[in-house]
């Protein structure tokens, strides 16, 4: 499979090349990554001391929020584990840098060519190496089994995208994944579909999801009235928080703004742009329906008053949903799959979403039977579920406590990876000492 693999990647290299020659030269998107991308990593990641190494590989913003926790947790078990994180964006960057101080090094992730590969693992020389959610390379994969140096999966996620794909490749996939020590999936039908793609069953663990162990928790008094006041929310405004919307959600989320008002003419808005450098037009767009309207990061450019705040800048968000009275989580009006609806759960606040939410099946469930989380067909009835909602507040009280026992209920999945990556050292002997004893992940 691997001689398969590679002659496939050579017939498509000629069409990779002019691909990634329009992200550098093009779009600018890998110009600032495109030499690390090519295995060209800073000299001073190489020097590394006695320590024990893990490279934990994170795609994105939302790999890097559920990773969190768990570098808490190993760091915990192991205080002096060095960590290099990888991440394949530079939203992933920037989030890794803020969210991961402790990390030593923060750098992008190979494209997946043998030579590619085989330099930048030569360079890092990690001891363990971790890929969180649903990473699956083939070369980097066989490249890191060849040098000895164990892999695990963990917070593992198959999507309906991923699995169809995966089952047409089957063949591929079974090879990449006989190259994973450990596989701890969050749930059991992602347990099961790895298993289908060909991940042997013996290595393949439920440990819950890690996002529930996020610590954007409940703010206290004088940080909430603190961060109200910054964003010009005085006198009781009630606040409806849009949070990574994506392109063609903004416009069903003003509306459902605009109709809400008329019932709750206190309401302002907190809009959350997925990539914020669409600020601009969307301010254009939010000041064209004759909102006034500012940016967090120009405060200044409040007309008067401040119907519309435009959150711009990075790393927020999951704070400023705990100033919110209703949230919406953006990527589920369109076929996106939907972003994180943990982080305003969280703080204990109704999350309302579109019907575009695949990649969170489990955890919409969980939301909707606990009576956390509202499925709306479009802009209309997001208005009309926004204004309802406002419309009592015992309601909002009840779901408030239901909120916090949900995230009680499904902690500990961090520990129990970060457990499953100590055993893994301990048994590479890179791992001399652990504060405490781990003990087998159970399911949770």
């Amino acid at each position: 499979m691997r001689v398969l693999y590679n002659l496939f990647l050579l017939v498509l290299i000629p069409l990779l090349v002019c691909y990634y020659l329009y992200r550098v030269f093009g779009s600018g998107k890998s110009r600032g990554s495109w030499r690390q991308q090519m295995g060209l990593l800073p000299e001073e990641v190489r020097r590394r001391s006695a320590r024990p190494r893990v490279w934990l590989q994170v795609v994105s913003v939302g790999e890097v929020v559920a990773s969190t926790s768990i570098v808490n947790e190993l760091k915990r078990l192991v205080p002096d584990v060095e960590l290099v994180i990888s991440t394949t964006t530079a939203t992933g960057q920037e989030m890794a840098r803020r969210s991961i101080p402790d990390a030593e090094h923060v750098i992008y992730f190979p494209l997946d060519l043998p030579a590619v590969v085989r330099r930048s693992i030569e360079v890092v020389q990690p001891d363990v190496f971790v890929s969180v959610e649903s990473e699956i390379w083939p070369n980097f994969l066989s490249a890191v089994r060849q040098e000895g140096i164990p892999a695990l999966v963990v917070n593992g996620i198959i999507s309906d995208r991923t699995y169809r794909w995966g089952m047409r490749l089957r063949p591929t996939y079974k090879w990449a994944l006989s190259n994973v020590r450990r596989f701890l999936m969050q749930t059991s039908a992602d347990a099961e579909r790895i298993i289908s793609l060909g991940a042997p069953r013996d290595r393949v663990e439920v440990c819950g999801n890690c996002k529930f162990d996020q610590e954007n928790g409940a703010l206290s008094r004088e940080e909430f009235e603190e961060m109200r006041r910054r964003f010009g929310f005085t006198n009781g405004r009630r606040v409806f928080i849009a949070g990574s919307t994506n392109p063609g959600e903004e416009e069903p989320v003003l509306g459902a703004f605009l109709a809400a008002r008329k019932e709750h003419p206190d309401l302002s808005l907190v809009l959350a742009p997925r990539q914020i450098d669409r600020a601009e037009s969307i301010q254009e767009m939010v000041r064209s329906l004759g909102l006034a309207c500012c940016r967090r990061s120009e405060p200044e450019s409040a007309v008067s008053g401040r119907d519309v705040v435009i959150l711009d800048t990075f790393g927020e968000l999951a704070n400023v949903y705990g100033i919110g009275d209703v949230a919406f989580v953006g990527g589920s009006l369109i076929p996106k799959g939907g972003h994180n609806i943990l982080q305003p759960i969280a703080h204990g606040k109704p999350v309302l979403f579109g019907p575009f939410m695949h990649k969170a099946r489990d955890v919409v469930s969980q939301a909707k039977a606990a009576g956390v989380g509202f499925e709306v067909s479009d802009g209309s009835d997001l208005g009309r579920r926004v204004a309802d909602l406002l419309a009592s507040p015992e309601k909002l009280e009840i779901i408030h406590l239901n909120a916090i026992s949900m995230m009680e209920r499904n902690r500990g999945a961090s520990r129990r990876c970060a457990e499953a990556i100590a055993q893994v050292m301990a048994g590479h002997g890179s791992c001399p000492m652990l504060l405490t004893s781990p003990q087998p992940p159970t399911p949770n």
